[in-house]
């Protein structure tokens, strides 16, 4: 919240110093949200091109025309800034109905852990969408720019305290990005027994890339072929595992970055890497993945 209000402070100082005039100031305020959004479009255009240039190759079955490339990338600038200007920021008012005691849902129990410098607020939409379908969803925050390993103690933290508060044995664990390495260092350092199922969205299982522009102990965590990355391999998952990654996605670079030899791979295309905890394209994979497991 505080960063995006020095962002706005900042649109606003410029176009007040550029731009204003008296009588304007719809115009101004216009002028700022603009900047502000388009800021993000480039910046997400630029991971595209990143993500390209270091991504593997896309099958040929799965490449975009220019109308298609065009939808799938408004809809990745759309998820990115609804995400860093509404549901990041306002992470309190995004709570799931499990969360605020508002379910009376008795299905399985879901516990989401979402990526870098995101929290609990970017599953919004699919959280929604899954306690429709009966599900008992929760959501993690975790500290910005900590270890993956002391993320992996927080997870368990949080997990046991959903299993209390379900009054469950175990649950299914959902991971958008780095929370798949989240995910992953918590079942090496305490076991699978409280673990049902592992789903993993868009997850760097083998680095990023992309990482090499990422600040903090996890960044560098995500750095292809790092020592503490290479160490996580050695420990396979053993619960039924399935890790879900587009072929177009922009921040996985390179995409196979999310095959992994013991899970199931589900490979969709047109999804951004920003679009998976909370479009449309992924969740319809996530709750088919769901759905057969539960059924």
């Amino acid at each position: 919240m505080m960063l995006l209000t020095v962002e706005f402070a900042l649109w606003s100082w410029l176009v007040n110093h550029f731009y204003f005039q008296p009588g304007r100031l719809a115009g101004c305020a216009v002028l700022v949200i603009a900047l502000a959004l388009g800021v993000r479009a480039l910046v997400a255009l630029a991971s595209y091109f990143f993500s390209r240039w270091k991504g593997s190759p896309v099958p040929v079955a799965m490449q975009m025309g220019p109308l298609a490339w065009l939808h799938f990338f408004a809809i990745e600038c759309f998820h990115l800034c609804i995400q860093n200007l509404i549901l990041i920021p306002f992470r309190g008012l995004f709570h799931t109905a499990s969360e605020r005691g508002n379910s009376d849902a008795r299905g399985p129990v879901l516990l989401l852990q979402s990526g870098y410098v995101n929290n609990g607020a970017v599953w919004f939409f699919t959280a929604r969408a899954l306690e429709r379908r009966g599900f008992r969803v929760f959501t993690i925050d975790q500290p910005v720019f900590a270890s993956i390993d002391v993320m992996g103690k927080l997870l368990a933290r949080r997990l046991d305290e959903v299993l209390v508060l379900t009054g469950e044995q175990h649950l299914t664990l959902i991971a958008h990005s780095m929370g798949g390495l989240i995910c992953r260092a918590y079942l090496r350092q305490f076991g699978v027994a409280k673990v049902a199922q592992l789903v993993t969205l868009g997850s760097p299982h083998h680095g990023t890339f992309h990482a090499y522009l990422a600040s903090g102990a996890n960044g560098l965590q995500m750095r292809p072929g790092n020592p503490w990355l290479l160490t996580l391999g050695e420990t396979p998952v053993t619960v039924p595992f399935t890790s879900i990654f587009s072929a177009h996605d922009t921040v996985i670079s390179p995409q196979d970055s999310s095959r992994m030899s013991e899970a199931t791979n589900v490979e969709i295309s047109g999804t951004g890497h920003v679009s998976m905890p909370s479009g449309k394209a992924a969740r319809r994979t996530l709750i088919s993945v769901l759905e057969r497991a539960h059924s």
